[in-house]
């Protein structure tokens, strides 16, 4: 059993044929997914040799290593062929917009499973300004972090609201994890909020923001 984290990740693949493993680290998620029967080939890059390493030797371990191809690169860039899904985890959510950014044509029919560390909002709303739609999005907590996990594929009628950038549509599930990633969310705007504004900076983003999550929280 490895982390929430990662269970979760497992959790919302879909079954396909290729898979790409973006940023793969030790490879936990490529390794599991041919395990797991979601992908019959795997394709893992990490910018890095040394984690790369890492999921060669857990791929011998768990006898799947001749059903991944692992590159050293950035992204896509490594990768030939097109993919019908991806996981892009671990990593910000400036990093995830500008790998997409650079494999646009590569992922134009690939489905995305994106899991940022910070800078959610920023991904979410390039995401839609960029033609996708995010079709399922849940909060996972995991030792008492918080982690979104997206779900997205191109399309080409994109609607959204800045209640979809800014607070998410996870809201929609109505889970447990998420009330308390809000209010946890909610506390620490707070905070900013009442620091700048004592230091006579303008706080009018995190006022912005507090509006729309207590919007949502009145409704849930």
């Amino acid at each position: 059993m490895y982390s929430k984290r990662i269970e979760a990740i497992l959790k919302i693949l879909e079954k396909c044929t290729t898979l790409a493993d973006i940023g793969c680290d030790h490879g936990y998620v490529a390794v599991e997914a041919i395990k797991r029967g979601f992908a019959l080939r795997v394709f893992a890059v990490d910018i890095n040799q040394k984690p790369l390493q890492k999921a060669i030797e857990l791929s011998k371990k768990e006898g799947v290593y001749h059903k991944i191809e692992f590159f050293v690169g950035n992204g896509f860039e490594p990768i030939r062929e097109p993919v019908d899904q991806a996981v892009i985890a671990g990593v910000g959510g400036k990093t995830i917009s500008n790998i997409l950014s650079s494999a646009k044509e590569k992922v134009k029919h690939t489905k995305l499973v994106l899991q940022p560390m910070k800078d959610v909002e920023f991904l979410r709303r390039w995401l839609f300004e960029n033609g996708f739609e995010i079709k399922e999005e849940f909060v996972v907590n995991d030792k008492e972090k918080f982690y979104v996990i997206i779900k997205t594929e191109r399309s080409f009628n994109i609607e959204y609201s800045e209640i979809d950038v800014y607070v998410g549509r996870h809201v929609r599930n109505r889970s447990k994890e998420s009330l308390e990633y809000l209010l946890r969310k909610k506390e620490k705007l707070r905070k900013i909020a009442e620091m700048k504004k004592e230091n006579k900076k303008d706080f009018s983003e995190e006022k912005k923001v507090l509006e729309m999550i207590e919007e949502v929280l009145n409704e849930w």
